[in-house]
């Protein structure tokens, strides 16, 4: 796998002595996950029907690592049914980190294709408001698809651009996530095309995006509300240099 230089540089500068072993991670394949719904089906019934091994991640409890001799995953009956959702394991972290409880207002501003959003649900219980909020309306009706899938009823579905709902809906939620659009550095191991698409300048403009996100953010929140702000890129300049000029 060949990597963009300026993202070799980039990594060396931040991790240093640490640098050789990340890069090493490139010669091996990606984890491969699933999370279990238990909105429909408990772990202990779900680990009995799948007929698969199972590793338990570090990142959620009812998230898996998967073999990746697992072919059309996607095309399993019980994955139909709405009983997992296959995710990368790591990605379910932010939801963890934010800690949702039965009974709150949460609102996922950048949902698609909902697999947070599905995870936030599943905490809640039915119990509570959850709004996912996606901006792009072909990506709108996929995370209703799987919003559906997964049979969550205390669900709102927007496709609103963000300083316009955040504003009218002003003071509202006890938790907000932001998983922010990013230059999917995380994604290179999965899929060769982010790669491709990869550019200094792509990161930049994507800062610049997730900075607007994220003071628009805050504004959803009720008084001593949470906001957890997730990327799936390792650059500084999305990650701390955003949290850092926000508003």
């Amino acid at each position: 796998m060949e990597l963009p230089i300026d993202f070799k540089i980039e990594m060396k500068n931040l991790l240093k002595s640490d640098f050789n072993k990340f890069i090493s991670c490139y010669n091996s394949p990606p984890y491969r996950g699933l999370r279990v719904n238990t909105l429909k089906v408990s772990l202990e019934k779900f680990k009995k029907i799948i007929n698969m091994q199972l590793s338990p991640t570090p990142f959620a409890d009812n998230s898996f690592y998967i073999s990746n001799e697992i072919q059309k995953i996607g095309s399993h009956p019980l994955h139909h049914a709405g009983a997992f959702y296959v995710q990368e394991s790591s990605a379910s972290f932010a939801v963890t980190v934010l800690d949702v409880k039965p009974g709150e207002k949460v609102l996922d501003l950048c949902a698609s294709p909902g697999g947070k959003s599905t995870q936030i649900a599943e905490k809640m219980c039915g119990a509570g408001l959850l709004w996912a909020n996606e901006v792009i309306k072909s990506r709108a009706h996929t995370l209703l698809s799987n919003i559906e899938r997964m049979g969550i009823r205390n669900a709102v579905i927007s496709n609103c651009k963000v300083d316009i709902l955040c504003h009218r809906l002003s003071g509202l939620f006890d938790k907000v996530l932001v998983d922010a659009p990013c230059s999917g550095e995380g994604m290179f191991r999965k899929n060769p095309q982010a790669i491709d698409e990869w550019s200094k300048e792509h990161s930049i403009s994507c800062a610049k995006r997730q900075l607007e996100i994220l003071n628009c953010a805050k504004f959803a929140l009720k008084e001593n509300g949470e906001l957890v702000y997730s990327t799936c890129t390792f650059s500084s300049e999305e990650n701390e240099k955003v949290i850092f000029k926000r508003k």
